[in-house]
């Protein structure tokens, strides 16, 4: 699909600063391949404005045949959301039951836990519950190659990067797709950082939830706290510019099948004009405890 990039909403966004009259929308698409039950979708639609976010998730089931007789159909799907108003409230809500109601605990940082479920699964290869390096898992070598093709992604032009990283027992690929410069990505992020910020996120959190950064970068994928020095140590050169696409494929006992394979991509981003009603439940769904 073809990004409707609008370069003047861009250009007043760098010179006067971020409108209330625009909005950012953003469309993700992320998968996992489970073994045995087929694979998961998961698409999120995310609405960013002064202050306000508005998260929409969809998850949907292809299962397998083991899935299949399990009961686990592929018409399965369920929509979801979690929304930021202006007041600073925080509301969950189910669009097929039409139900909204305020998060558990309000004052922790679990509705953050949906950003994060575009691209994370919890797969850790290289910690154990203490954080050190377990020895089946120890990292033996880094590398990563940036490929001279340039691709076309949603309407981007991308270069691929790979980074491999040989474990004892495991080894695991990374392919990433990367922009030169997204400015509308970049405001998206300062506006969600603004709203994770207000809500007393830790700074570990706000980085880990930086947008184009990539998987090879996120630390909870990996399992490592420490994979800058990881990159350096093996003299990894970084990846230049916004990532929007990745898949992760892991292989075990030197099997050309990767036994877990899952990705997230940036199907969609635009500047909008600004609508309240993203922003709020509609009146028609009901308030639950």
């Amino acid at each position: 699909m073809i990004y409707r990039s609008i370069i003047s909403f861009i250009l007043v966004f760098m010179a006067t600063g971020f409108s209330q009259d625009i909005q950012v929308k953003m469309l993700t698409k992320s998968y996992a391949d489970v073994p045995v039950f087929g694979k998961v979708y998961h698409f999120q639609t995310t609405y960013l404005a002064n202050n306000q976010k508005n998260i929409i998730q969809t998850t949907s089931i292809e299962s397998g045949f083991f899935g299949f007789m399990a009961g686990v159909f592929s018409d399965f799907t369920d929509t979801t959301g979690t929304l930021f108003d202006a007041a600073g409230q925080a509301w969950d809500y189910n669009i097929n039951d039409k139900e909204y109601w305020i998060p558990s605990d309000d004052t922790e940082t679990d509705e953050n836990s949906d950003d994060e479920d575009s691209k994370r699964y919890e797969y850790t290869i290289s910690s154990d519950s203490d954080g050190q390096s377990k020895d089946e898992n120890k990292i033996i070598s880094v590398s990563r190659i940036g490929h001279s093709e340039i691709e076309n992604i949603h309407g981007f032009r991308t270069k691929k990067w790979t980074t491999t990283l040989q474990l004892s027992e495991l080894k695991v690929i990374i392919d990433e797709w990367a922009v030169d410069e997204l400015s509308l990505l970049r405001i998206a992020d300062s506006l969600n950082r603004e709203i994770l910020m207000s809500r007393g996120a830790p700074d570990s959190l706000i980085a880990m939830m930086r947008y184009g950064s990539g998987l090879s970068n996120n630390e909870m994928i990996l399992g490592n706290t420490k994979m800058d020095s990881v990159y350096n140590e093996y003299d990894v050169v970084p990846i230049a510019g916004e990532i929007i696409k990745g898949d992760v494929r892991m292989f075990k006992d030197n099997s050309d099948d990767p036994h877990v394979n899952f990705g997230t991509e940036v199907v969609e981003l635009y500047a909008e004009n600004y609508d309240g009603k993203r922003f709020t439940i509609p009146d028609d769904y009901e308030l639950v405890d």
